[in-house]
């Protein structure tokens, strides 16, 4: 009988090995920002120079090259826990969660900004809390689409069978 509960919410059901994993790599994400956060500033910036200097090349020196930079990359970190959380929420439940995964990785971004505050040189910024909660959304959304298209696309496979 929840077998057919499950089926009518159209919810999926997926292994408790499967489970683990996505947790587990939730996180490990967290872990990593959380290690990237540990950096002291000097540390942070000599390991964006890297990117830092590639894009001068192209764009040129300015404020707005060096933002871009070090911002996108609190963007691309979160925007990694967004992707993991949705999924893991996806493979925990069924069924896509996208507002928790964002407020989840929302959450942690909170706290990554309140432990930067411990760190020689970081600071707690607002801005940097806004960017990394765009980022967790984008990821997020990322798998609510491929759901989406999934879905779509199992459908039209079924609507061709029965035709």
């Amino acid at each position: 009988m929840q077998q057919e509960n499950k089926d009518l919410n159209n919810e999926k059901t997926f292994s408790l090995p499967s489970k683990i994993i996505c947790w587990a790599l939730c996180a490990l994400c967290m872990a990593v920002i959380f290690w990237f956060s540990s950096r002291t500033a000097l540390e942070s910036s000599a390991q964006s120079d890297i990117f830092l200097k590639f894009f001068q090349s192209i764009f040129g020196d300015g404020f707005i090259t060096d933002f871009m930079v070090r911002k996108s990359a609190h963007f691309t970190e979160f925007a990694g826990l967004g992707f993991l959380f949705a999924l893991a929420f996806y493979i925990q439940f069924g069924k896509t969660k996208t507002p928790f995964a964002v407020l989840c990785a929302s959450l942690y971004a909170v706290t990554d900004e309140i432990h930067q505050i411990f760190v020689d040189g970081r600071a707690c910024r607002v801005q940097d809390w806004a960017i990394d909660t765009a980022g967790a959304l984008l990821g997020a959304l990322f798998i609510f689409a491929a759901v989406i298209i999934a879905e779509h696309a199992k459908k039209r496979r079924a609507a061709q069978i029965n035709n």
